[in-house]
């Protein structure tokens, strides 16, 4: 043999995900607002005072303001009243009361202004403020009057010999709508006006307490839009308590606890998001939504652990979090501790390390093909690293030392082909 090549290294299989968020302030409150009257949200037709008061509140006035505008619509409703007459019918009295608050209160829609609020301040309503405001005056003129949620949307009914009149409550003339109404005009004329039927697709009937909640509802679907999922959770915990603990409502409160916790877990603040997410269990009740995330936390929290430290902190940490783990999780991050670990060592070429860090990893866990395949890459480049050296050796003219660089080298990787070709070359 004349020379020995130069062999190239041969690079490991190896994962890893990495990602990076910026951190977001964090508070949250899982206590309901203490201005909220519990006993009034047992009942599923609440009176008019306590109805609009709590849509008030639900809407983020402050309690002077709720009180000023309560008082407002009471002396709205005592103008109003002076001209209901008796011998009026259900629909001509609901009518009167659509027209009255459009001509006091409402005057431009907006499909997302729902908080009651600021419909009486401004004027601008939409479906569920404008619902709200009618059935306060309806409930004050002793009529039966009950909401309708329906996929977007809210509308109202009043009852009339035990028929159900529709109101569509974002249009004055929506009483009965589909009906062709007649409006008397200066001129002597009539002029006739229809509003639309509309498809109300996905609609069932709600109570009060929902109603109100709808508020929030609206509120929460806003921040979520902005990505404040924080400022989510004291409006679901509101809404919560405002519909008795109902399913839909604690669905929706499982929703904003998780997404908020969310922010937490991009921050990598993992610990904090299985506090806030235990603290919400402790409070409201287990939840496969927040016990999943509990998880999914503790392994990132793990797998953080295992980056910066593999087989000190990070296989602490491991044990540490086995019971809140799967065995697949326990499983899959105690392997990437292993390849973790040695892959440091095989990037500072110390293969020996490597491959015995590997070896480690396969004593725990045998039937990984990740640590296999990687020891194989370690002893490849070992091989590599011996044929190397004896080849510098022997293309010097020391042919004796490249031959015990050979020996050596397959004393510590015995049956390698590559060693055992060159031994196989080798001048006796």
């Amino acid at each position: 043999m004349a020379s020995m090549k130069k062999l190239f290294l041969c690079s490991a299989l190896c994962f890893f995900a990495a990602a990076f968020f910026s951190a977001q302030a964090f508070e949250v409150c899982l206590e309901p607002d203490p201005r909220l009257d519990q006993s009034v949200f047992s009942l599923a037709e609440i009176p008019a005072e306590p109805f609009i008061r709590a849509a008030l509140l639900t809407s983020g006035a402050d309690s002077e303001t709720a009180d000023k505008f309560a008082a407002r619509l009471e002396n709205l409703w005592q103008e109003l009243s002076s001209d209901m007459g008796e011998s009026e019918s259900v629909e001509e009295r609901a009518d009167k009361i659509l027209t009255f608050i459009y001509e006091k209160l409402l005057s431009k829609y907006d499909f997302y202004q729902t908080r009651v609020d600021l419909a009486m301040e401004s004027g601008v309503y939409n479906c569920v403020s404008s619902a709200i405001i009618f059935m306060y005056f309806c409930k004050k003129a002793e009529i039966p009057v009950v909401a309708f949620e329906c996929v977007r949307h809210a509308l109202c009914a009043v009852f009339q010999d035990g028929k159900a009149v529709d109101v569509e409550t974002t249009n004055p003339y929506g009483v009965n709508p589909g009906k062709k109404r007649g409006q008397n005009l200066s001129n002597g004329r009539t002029q006739y006006i229809t509003v639309p039927a509309k498809d109300y697709s996905g609609r069932h009937q709600v109570d009060d307490r929902r109603v109100v909640a709808m508020v929030y509802c609206n509120r929460i679907s806003q921040l979520q839009k902005k990505k404040q999922d924080a400022q989510t959770v004291g409006l679901a915990v509101d809404a919560y308590e405002v519909q008795g603990h109902s399913a839909v409502s604690r669905s929706e409160l499982d929703i904003c606890v998780g997404n908020a916790s969310n922010i937490l877990t991009k921050a990598e603040r993992e610990g904090e998001a299985i506090a806030f997410l235990k603290k919400a269990e402790e409070t409201f009740g287990p939840s496969q939504n927040w016990t999943k995330r509990i998880a999914t936390n503790y392994y990132n929290l793990t797998l953080g652990k295992i980056k910066k430290d593999p087989l000190g902190e990070g296989l602490s940490s491991l044990e540490e979090n086995k019971e809140s783990l799967s065995k697949k999780d326990f499983d899959d991050l105690k392997e990437y501790a292993y390849l973790t670990a040695a892959q440091a060592a095989a990037n500072k070429r110390d293969w020996r390390g490597a491959i015995k860090t590997a070896l480690s990893g396969l004593a725990e866990l045998p039937q990984s093909k990740r640590l296999a395949a990687n020891k194989s890459v370690y002893e490849q480049n070992a091989a590599i690293d011996f044929h190397n050296e004896a080849a510098d050796l022997f293309n010097s003219g020391d042919k004796a030392a490249a031959l015990q660089k050979i020996k050596q080298g397959l004393e510590e990787l015995p049956g390698n082909k590559i060693l055992l070709n060159d031994l196989s070359k080798m001048p006796r």
